[in-house]
Formats: structure tokens, C-alpha cells, sequence
């Protein structure tokens, strides 16, 4: 399982994720994305949809894939803390991300927050690289 670090930044918050794949690289980010606002360890999943997102390059797939998550827990209250069945791959030029992510109904009112939510996933400061054997990614969030 990949990890996550998150960043100080002036008027923003931001992780450094690493993974030993790009498949785990996306759902590392993913759990990382709710742990900026919320332990969503202290909600166990209840339910579960299927996510498919495409874009033509690495970088807008993750932003797209975390943006749904985001639009998923702002409009249908979806708090979402596993993924599974993530399965990344490109063909003819284009990405395309399907995963299975579970979540657990909420109503935001009565969460316990970490921190202030997350309005969006921002392309300012994203790097979506492979160094050896590892994934990188920094990714930063408007709050």
C-alpha cells in the first residue's frame, strides 16, 4: 500500500503520495484526498459505486478522478474511505481509470472535521512522475 504526506502551502493543502503502482498510486491519493478534511477510518463503508473517468494524459486523469470524488461527497454526501478493483491503463492515446469506491452515506453536519473541506483538486503545482520502481505525485487543493 502506497502512503501520504501532507503539505503546508499559503493558502492551499497538498499531498506527496508514493506507490509501488499507478493503480495504488490512485487510490493512495484518493485516501489521502478525504484524510485533508476527515479520518474516514472512523466511518466503515456501507455501500459502493463504480467510477469511470477518462482523459488523454496521466495527470487530468488523476484531477478528474479526484474532482469526482470531491463532487460525489459535496452533492450525494458520499464519504468515501476504500477503493478497490483500480485498473489504470491507456489505449489509443487515451487513459482511462474504473474502480469500485466505497463509501458510506454522511450527513456533513454531524461529521467530526480535521479539517476545512475540499472545494477542489487544482492543476497549480501538480507532478505526476515514476522515479525507478516508485510513483510520485504532488497534487495541491483549494480549501
Amino acid at each position: 500500500m502506497g502512503r501520504f504526506q501532507i503539505l503546508d502551502h499559503t493558502a492551499d493543502k497538498g499531498l506527496e503520495v508514493e506507490a509501488s503502482s499507478l493503480p495504488d498510486l490512485f487510490e493512495t491519493a484518493a485516501r489521502g484526498l478525504f484524510r485533508l478534511m476527515i479520518d474516514p477510518d472512523a466511518y466503515p463503508p456501507t455501500e459502493q459505486i463504480d467510477i469511470e473517468i477518462t482523459a488523454p494524459d496521466l495527470e487530468m486523469l488523476m484531477v478528474r478522478w479526484l474532482n469526482e470524488l470531491v463532487y460525489q461527497f459535496e452533492v450525494h454526501h458520499r464519504l468515501f474511505s476504500r477503493y478497490s478493483g483500480v485498473e489504470v491503463s491507456e489505449q489509443e492515446g487515451r487513459w482511462r481509470l474504473r474502480a469500485q469506491a466505497h463509501y458510506r452515506p454522511i450527513d456533513p453536519q454531524q461529521l467530526e472535521w480535521d479539517g476545512a473541506p475540499v472545494k477542489s483538486v487544482t492543476y497549480h503545482g501538480l507532478r505526476l512522475e515514476r522515479d525507478s520502481e516508485v510513483w510520485r505525485l504532488r497534487y495541491f487543493v483549494d480549501v
